[in-house]
């Protein structure tokens, strides 16, 4: 399978950032992965009332006439009824949306302003088998990846806007997450500087025994295509069994 992860620093601006997409559409891959919120851009806060869209827009028409026979995720402020930080996932021209479960009101972050909470953790249907996507702050609380993979999911996907304070933090657990679930790993972040927040880019690939498949560079741009083998899956669940060996039942609010 060949994944394409795009490191960007869009601009507060939807048809620039789409049209760059479109281009970068072109290239060969299977699966395409852009930053959260990448549509807009991330800090666009009393805009986002302006700039949220359903999924039923032109734009979001025009992106899904671009996705036959890809798969293609990007960030963009859902509305449907509230407003949502949310995924577009893109099937072969289906669109599909993950909403972001864990707003950060801490720090820098302020989405609990803005954005509405999603209900439940997202897996598509693909060719290549269920992807799992999350966003941002989702990979810190390990029970969306493991409901994700207890679901089906062999690729969960976490699209990002993550600043240089979160870095060693991130660098951390994205590995583990690969090796809990047994699962190839997708991290896209954004890169550069957008206002007074700067983007760590680092956007990087584990593999579902946690190696290191790709790594992009710190605060710059870069559009990669890799090859993964999904056969490692078996190999690595056949090997260390978390996914099989995880109890359901430990799950249940009683026995926390």
């Amino acid at each position: 399978m060949r994944v394409l992860t795009a490191q960007l620093t869009p601009k507060f601006d939807i048809e620039e950032n789409k049209k760059r997409m479109f281009k970068i559409l072109e290239r060969d891959a299977d699966l395409y992965v852009f930053p959260e919120l990448y549509l807009t851009g991330y800090l666009i806060r009393d805009e986002l009332q302006r700039k949220a869209m359903a999924i039923e827009s032109k734009i979001m028409d025009e992106i899904a006439k671009k996705g036959e026979g890809k798969i293609i995720i990007f960030g963009f402020p859902e509305r449907s009824g509230e407003i949502y930080n949310s995924a577009a996932v893109i099937v072969d021209g289906e669109i599909h949306v993950a909403r972001k479960l864990y707003l950060p009101n801490f720090g820098p972050f302020e989405e609990k302003l803005y954005f509405k909470e999603g209900e439940k953790p997202f897996v598509a249907n693909t060719n290549f088998g269920k992807i799992g996507v999350q966003i941002c702050y989702d990979a810190f609380f390990p029970e969306v990846a493991k409901a994700q993979a207890m679901q089906g999911a062999k690729i969960i996907v976490n699209i990002s806007a993550s600043p240089i304070t979160s870095r060693a933090m991130f660098e951390a657990i994205i590995p583990a997450r690969a090796i809990e679930n047994t699962v190839f790993f997708l991290y896209v972040n954004w890169a550069g500087l957008q206002r007074t927040m700067e983007f760590w880019g680092g956007s990087m690939i584990h593999s579902p025994r946690g190696s290191l498949i790709y790594k992009a560079p710190y605060f710059e741009e870069e559009i990669k295509v890799e090859e993964i083998d999904m056969d490692e899956i078996e190999i690595a669940r056949r090997i260390r069994p978390t996914l099989r060996d995880t109890r359901a039942d430990l799950f249940s609010i009683e026995n926390l």
